[in-house]
């Protein structure tokens, strides 16, 4: 049953991600969306892929395309 709503809560993330006019916006449902799929990834119990999509997909991902988005300038 949680694995059914975790699954709809991803879905929903990934449409919000692709369809955001902000890049700001879209980075934060990106970084959500992995964040879900790290808890299911748990439930799953596949702890070791789950402890390493948190470090690399939520931390080290997020804080490079927010150095970039910035870099760039256009963080509004």
């Amino acid at each position: 049953m949680i694995g059914e709503v975790l699954l709809i809560v991803l879905v929903f993330f990934s449409i919000l991600v692709v369809t955001s006019q902000k890049l700001l916006r879209s980075l934060v449902y990106l970084a959500s969306s992995t964040l879900v799929l790290v808890v299911i990834l748990f439930l799953l119990q596949a702890p070791d892929v789950a402890i390493t999509l948190a470090v690399v997909g939520t931390g080290a991902t997020t804080i490079l395309y927010l150095t970039v988005i910035k870099k760039v300038g256009a963080l509004k």
